[in-house]
């Protein structure tokens, strides 16, 4: 995974984690038939309330190549990103997914649990769908874009027709499983990630024999709930994106021109005001969760450069400080 290296490492240390001693910092821990996943904030760090009360709801996808990580590793920045939101005079709830991970679990498993956990908010929680942000990095960007193509399906994962979220925000997400932009050969040697790992990813998330099955979801690697560059069918994006999307790239990263290519096919067929881009000048993959790892051994398997100064986790508030006003732009009415 290290491309400075050209290593591709066993991930299988970071798959999985031991939950006991973070629990201080979770404030609840749901599992439920059909998903799991972590309130990391209720509506505020010192005074959890039902989160149908905060201004914003945060559903977050993590990355990790549907393979490895888990929301545990996200800990740090998603706390820093809440409070940063909150430093905006705004309340906010974070429940991040621990969705299934691959090879035992391939796609759509990851997406059933998705729309698993959507429906909990908005039928058990009772969040407004206009308070919901959908929030992922790198395959939760791509899982949170498949989820908004399912939603906006008549026969979508959920079985019921539920009302998209007002907001999404990807960083750095994989947006083409071909992996065929000339980012991927030029920023080989400089980013965290290698396109042999994803070549592999995409083997082991889609299941070898993934050709070879009746699902029309995962059959092909061009269907609109894998491929959001080229699919076929084409995606209505208006009715599949939310009113309001921002995005993150750093241009040292193999998924830049990806990335690029997307926000500008969104920009073109939906307007300017429709999307917003954040550019990180010399900036790896993910560079604003790459802060927040103080894990020696993360360390040493995923960082393979210098990403910045991690004191105060700048690049994780500049994030929250985006969204903020992204949703103060184009959010709940109560909050322009």
């Amino acid at each position: 995974m290290n491309g400075q290296k050209g290593n591709n490492p066993d991930f299988g240390h970071l798959r999985f984690v031991d939950y006991v001693g973070i629990l201080y910092c979770v404030l609840r821990i749901l599992a439920r038939t059909g998903f799991m996943g972590f309130w990391v904030m209720r509506n505020s760090l010192q005074s959890p309330k039902p989160p149908a009360s905060s201004d914003l709801t945060i559903l977050y996808l993590h990355g990790g190549g549907y393979m490895s990580l888990s929301p545990a590793h996200y800990l740090l920045f998603l706390l820093r990103l809440g409070e940063a939101i909150l430093e905006q005079g705004m309340s906010v709830s974070i429940f991040a997914l621990d969705y299934s991970l691959a090879p035992e679990h391939v796609f759509p498993t990851q997406l059933e649990e998705t729309a698993a956990a959507y429906e909990y908010l908005v039928d058990e929680e009772h969040v407004p769908p206009e308070k919901i942000l959908l929030a992922g990095d790198s395959a939760g960007g791509h899982l949170a874009l498949s989820f908004l193509v399912d939603l906006a399906s008549p026969h979508s994962s959920s079985g019921k027709a539920l009302p998209k979220p007002r907001g999404l925000a990807l960083m750095s997400p994989w947006l083409s499983l071909h992996n065929e932009f000339p980012s991927f050969k030029a920023n080989e040697r400089k980013d965290v990630l290698s396109p042999p790992f994803l070549r592999r990813v995409v083997r082991e998330f889609l299941g070898h024999d993934a050709a070879a099955q009746d699902s029309p979801i995962r059959s092909r690697l061009n269907s609109p709930y894998l491929e959001f560059l080229t699919p076929e069918p084409a995606i209505e994006l208006d009715t599949v994106l939310p009113s309001w999307v921002w995005v993150s790239a750093g241009t040292d990263e193999i998924f830049f021109d990806s990335v690029k290519t997307w926000v500008g096919m969104v920009a073109d067929r939906l307007g300017q005001g429709r999307v917003t881009f954040t550019v990180g000048p010399e900036k790896a993959h993910v560079w604003q969760w790459l802060e927040t790892i103080t894990d020696e051994v993360m360390k040493k398997d995923i960082l393979g450069r210098d990403v910045g100064d991690r004191r105060g986790f700048e690049a994780t508030a500049a994030a929250g400080r985006a969204i903020a006003r992204q949703v103060r732009e184009h959010g709940h009415p109560d909050l322009r």
